[in-house]
């Protein structure tokens, strides 16, 4: 693992300044969590070792207090207990010192070179030299038919520690290499594959001049799933049309079924490669909080920010939203004196190049997009801490997830204009080439002055600054995607039509359209799933016909079939009656299709959005 070396607070473990203590972290997780904070006290106190050494994995160890400490948790778990570090590998609290790796390395071949090249920042007794016997590895560490596959040499290069006793301690370097063992296994599981296979034909506790290890790791290689599902779809069927209607005919079926089955197969491929990106997305934001956290600068910002005068021109005020990147505040201007927001990135985000440049796309698409139904942007800054911070227009209502969080869901007389706004506002960042991509009901704002804001553009795309995409914030929100975002493919506005489709046909029955228990099952349906019109669905509520075929026309699975804009849609909408439309329902309607029959519901008097 890897740290920087002028954090601060560096402490010595017991003895000289040899190995990073990083090498117990997970070992110390996973004692806590089965046997409690005793019997971590008591192991850390048998080998004399101070707390805070291990707690902070940046500080150093002697090799003899390292030793001891092996040894304890050998006789507790097992010599294997050391080389298998399970779940306790990718634990957020063990991520911090591998920073700065994971600044370089994309891939778990890359990894391993980094480790080889920086082994100071781990241990000052020895050296690592990696053979990559794998010349054809590709991006991932396999270009070839095999797994990616390393080897890896350690060799001894200091004198035995002041607290060893023995110049050789045959035990004490098998149990250091059982750690090392670990710690390569763990590697691949940073990004979402199965530990690594260690082989170890040689070892320094076995009296050999080094300890040599051949790593090899499962990738999931791709077109695997897709040739093994079109060539069990080919003879399955071929076989089945055969045995019943000839030859020709089983031919014609085999392929069909081939190019069927393969699609499921590339479908498969693709799902499994976006889940590792969003599992390597997870560790690596978690191994920056923790090497913040480690030097004291988790929570630095933007923690007491209420009453700072920003850029000399914004007060701030109380908190009112936060999510797990960003804090937003209530604002005012203090020579305008007019009310603003201000979101300020925290913690790892702060310092995070993706998501800085997901808010500074998110400004600059608002800043440019002036229309009345896309919250405005009105400044981007940096704080004196380096901390980025977008100044937006200050908005008083709801978010249509809190809506239908409390109301369950729209009628009719309120939707429609509040969805022809939303429609406009989309039409205005299409008009700028803009996607938003991440549509839903988080992302779209009902104002208590009628007026309904598309917000958050952050995942959006620029036909001129598609650079900045980066993997695992592309992929949107599954419940809400269309067809071609689930497979990666090309997207423009009619992508963001469908999901105004999803949008609209949930608020407007009380359920999504497609449902799963996973993303990955998500991803599938979008791609063939046809959902109910919203008039078999919910045949109790007052759907008009022309509002389901709107619907039901967005969600179309080929983007030729869709209304070929936001502003096509808007039409739609707009062309639809209100008159005897229920701006509101009564208080008993379900959110749920009542499972017989229902009642005709009479209009309740309220006031719709402005259309």
């Amino acid at each position: 693992m890897f740290v920087p070396s002028d954090f601060p607070g560096r402490r010595r473990g017991g003895g000289k300044e040899e190995i990073r203590a990083s090498v117990l972290r997970t070992y110390l997780l996973r004692l806590r969590e089965e046997d409690g904070q005793a019997a971590v006290d008591a192991w850390l106190a048998s080998a004399g070792i101070d707390a805070q050494a291990v707690y902070n994995e940046t500080e150093w160890l002697s090799v003899g207090a390292t030793k001891r400490a092996l040894r304890e948790l050998a006789t507790r778990w097992g010599p294997e207990g050391l080389v298998d570090r399970g779940q306790w590998a990718t634990h957020p609290d063990a991520l911090g010192s591998w920073v700065r790796m994971l600044r370089e390395a994309k891939t778990p071949l890359e990894a391993y070179r980094y480790f080889a090249t920086h082994a100071r920042e781990v241990t000052r007794v020895g050296t690592w030299e990696l053979v990559d016997p794998s010349a054809k590895s590709d991006a991932r560490g396999a270009r070839g038919t095999g797994d990616p596959r390393v080897r890896l040499v350690y060799r001894s290069t200091g004198s035995p520690s002041e607290d060893s006793a023995d110049s050789i301690d045959i035990e004490g370097e098998g149990l250091l290499c059982g750690a090392r063992r670990g710690e390569l296994a763990s590697l691949p599981q940073i990004w979402g594959f199965e530990a690594a296979a260690v082989a170890h034909p040689s070892c320094l506790s076995r009296g050999d001049d080094a300890c040599v290890y051949d790593v090899s790791w499962k990738t999931g290689r791709r077109h695997v799933h897709a040739f093994a599902a079109a060539s069990a779809s080919f003879l399955g069927c071929g076989a089945i049309v055969s045995a019943t209607g000839g030859h020709v005919a089983g031919a014609v079926a085999a392929a069909l079924g081939g190019m069927l089955g393969g699609a499921a197969g590339v479908l498969r491929d693709r799902s499994e490669t976006e889940k590792r990106e969003r599992i390597f997305e997870r560790n690596r934001i978690a191994a920056l909080e923790r090497g913040l956290a480690l030097k004291g600068e988790i929570g630095s910002t933007p923690v007491d920010l209420a009453g700072a005068v920003l850029g000399g021109k914004f007060r701030i005020g109380q908190k009112i939203g936060s999510g797990g990147i960003g804090v937003v505040y209530a604002a005012e201007h203090v020579s305008l004196g007019h009310e603003v927001a201000i979101k300020v990135l925290r913690g790892a985000a702060a310092r995070d190049g993706g998501e800085i440049a997901r808010l500074r796309r998110e400004a600059y698409i608002q800043v440019h997009v002036d229309h009345p139904n896309v919250a405005r942007v009105l400044d981007l800054d940096q704080m004196p801490d380096g901390s980025i911070y977008v100044v937006m227009e200050r908005l008083t209502g709801q978010s249509l997830a809190d809506k239908l969080g409390r109301d369950g869901l729209l009628a009719p007389g309120y939707a429609i204009p509040a969805f022809i706004e939303v429609a406009r506002g989309l039409a205005a960042a299409h008009a700028k080439g803009a996607v938003h991509r991440d549509l839903k009901p988080a992302n779209i704002f009902l104002c208590d002055d009628g007026v309904a804001k598309v917000l958050d553009f952050g995942m959006s795309k620029l036909a001129a600054a598609e650079s900045l995409t980066q993997a695992g914030y592309t992929l949107g929100t599954p419940e809400y995607m269309a067809p071609e975002q689930c497979i990666g493919g090309s997207v423009d506005g009619r992508t963001d039509v469908y999901a105004c489709g999803v949008l609209m046909y949930e608020a407007l029955t009380g359920e999504l359209p497609i449902k799963g228990k996973s993303r990955r099952e998500l991803l599938d349906l979008h791609q063939r799933q046809v959902p109910r019109s919203m008039r078999a669905r919910r045949p109790d509520l007052p759907i008009s016909a022309e509002l389901d075929a709107a619907v039901m026309h967005c969600l179309r699975k080929k983007m030729g079939e869709r209304p070929a804009s936001a502003a096509e849609l808007e039409g739609m909408l707009m062309a639809i009656p209100l008159d005897g439309l229920p701006v509101s329902y009564p208080t008993d309607v379900s959110r749920r299709a009542p499972k017989t029959g229902g009642k005709t519901l009479r209009t309740v008097p309220s006031q719709p959005p402005r259309a």
